[in-house]
């Protein structure tokens, strides 16, 4: 004899049908797809990121020299560029210019510097002399005279553009490092684009000589990784590396670490040469040169003369102006 059910009634065993249904379905899908790895990205994820990489340029650093842009697509989050030489070449200024060249170009931009050979003040010193165009002399002058204008100046860039960069002298490890670029996040709200250490020698723990300066290079770029930060890591060049005033390439560092980076550049001054003719020593008594001498992304080497303003300290081509009579 049939039973006959209500509505309600049949309208329950048909969303309970519909759940046992849809439980079978997923135990089969569990017990026959695969699961998704956990140690290592699918290469799918590679090539997203990859994509990502090549079209979004805003993810890297550029340095602000159009030549090495181009050759280098920008230090990435998470590489290290490699700056070397003998000391008093550059190495830190030009870091320096291309920290302003981006505070000044691109308002999004944050700097983290982690100055472990000089005092902060004399750092934000040359950040400002770069921002306004002046020497040292002149603006340390100024305030010893109490110029308001000076003192108005420095004001206004400590709130604006230098806002945007903190400076750290302390002699810390990779993991206090880390500490403070979390509280750099925590205060600007951003993500640092860029981080400066200066310089790989003076890192504590382990010894400045061959191992101890490969094992620091390595730690460097492991935390590099970690932070997904673009490095710039300045590193000291051995005396006997090569001649002065020459280019020494990419094992100009001293006791090495240069495999460590993606991109190695070098800063040396021609000036130093013995062997210039008069013509020579005039147009090389203000020049740096930077020369590209690893580059993992492209491959592409070069090696670009350019002026060092002895005033300011800003780091650009040649003008015509600039080049002695003789030879323009």
């Amino acid at each position: 004899m049939a039973v006959l059910h209500s509505e309600e009634e049949i309208a329950r065993r048909l969303v309970e049908a519909q759940q046992e249904a849809d439980d079978n379905t997923s135990e089969e899908t569990e017990d026959t797809s695969p699961q998704r790895p956990k140690r290592f990205p699918l290469s799918s994820t590679v090539v997203e990121s990859l994509v990502g990489f090549i079209r979004n340029p805003t993810e890297r650093w550029y340095l602000g020299f159009p030549e090495f842009d181009l050759a280098t697509r920008g230090v990435g989050r998470g590489e290290v560029m490699m700056v070397i030489g003998r000391s008093h070449t550059g190495k830190s200024q030009i870091l320096l210019n291309s920290i302003v060249w981006n505070l000044i170009n691109q308002h999004d931009s944050y700097a983290v510097i982690f100055s472990l050979d000089e005092p902060r003040e004399l750092v934000l010193m040359k950040l400002f002399c770069l921002l306004k165009g002046r020497s040292s002399e002149e603006v340390e002058d100024a305030i010893k005279e109490g110029d308001k204008d000076t003192l108005s100046d420095l004001e206004r860039a400590a709130t604006q553009e230098l806002s945007r960069v903190a400076i750290i002298d302390e002699a810390i490890n990779l993991t206090e490092m880390s500490r403070v670029m979390e509280e750099a996040r925590a205060w600007w709200g951003a993500e640092p684009s860029f981080c400066m250490i200066d310089y790989l020698e003076l890192l504590p723990g382990g010894d400045a000589d061959a191992t101890g300066v490969t094992s620091k290079a390595q730690a460097v770029k492991r935390w590099a990784k970690e932070e997904r930060v673009p490095i710039g890591l300045v590193h000291q060049a051995g005396r006997g590396s090569a001649d002065p005033g020459k280019s020494a390439g990419l094992y100009g560092g001293r006791y090495g670490g240069e495999q460590e980076a993606i991109f190695v550049l070098e800063v040396y001054r021609k000036k130093d040469r013995t062997d210039l003719s008069d013509w020579e020593t005039l147009y090389h008594a203000n020049s740096v040169n930077m020369n590209l001498c690893k580059n993992k992304r492209t491959a592409k080497l070069l090696d670009q003369t350019y002026y060092m303003d002895p005033v300011a300290g800003h780091v650009h081509p040649y003008h015509e102006n600039l080049i002695p009579e003789a030879r323009r």
